[in-house]
């Protein structure tokens, strides 16, 4: 992308030869922004020692959002460790903005041996084609239907 800048707030009717500031030089700035080159958007929960850990990520790997939620309590107990994968999905996908949080094509629970239980306890019921429902959709804006991978 290649923008171009006027300085200088001098006014046409001063001349560089008189001491003042010429008008409109200029400047050529050119920024190059790393950005990624898929499509797909993946929300993606997962456990870091006492914290969950929510990210909206590409499949490319760039990360467009991301937000840490303590556990408090009782670590494995899968109450705990539901409320704070919802938690930390909720807080990543509010920072999006409109058009990239309905790009979500899928929904990663990484959380380790609890992960199966902390789903559950979101409210899936099928845990052999478990999707998003109308109720975890009004908790982490997510769209009804989109399809959950369990991994761990």
């Amino acid at each position: 992308m290649d923008l171009k800048f006027s300085f200088g707030g001098a006014s046409p009717d001063h001349h560089h030869d008189d001491g003042g500031a010429p008008s409109g030089i200029p400047l050529p700035f050119t920024t190059v922004t790393p950005g990624s080159t898929s499509a797909d958007l993946e929300a993606a929960v997962r456990r870091d020692g006492a914290l969950v850990v929510g990210e909206v990520v590409t499949g490319d790997g760039v990360t467009y959002a991301r937000a840490e939620v303590p556990l408090h309590g009782e670590q494995q107990d899968p109450a705990v460790l539901g409320k704070a994968a919802r938690s930390a999905l909720a807080r990543a996908v509010a920072t999006l903005e409109g058009p990239l949080a309905e790009s979500v094509r899928t929904v990663v629970f990484s959380l380790g041996a609890d992960s199966r239980s902390a789903v559950q306890w979101l409210g899936i019921a099928d845990l052999d084609a478990p999707a998003v429902d109308e109720a975890l959709q009004r908790r982490i804006g997510i769209a009804a239907g989109t399809p959950i991978r369990i991994d761990g």
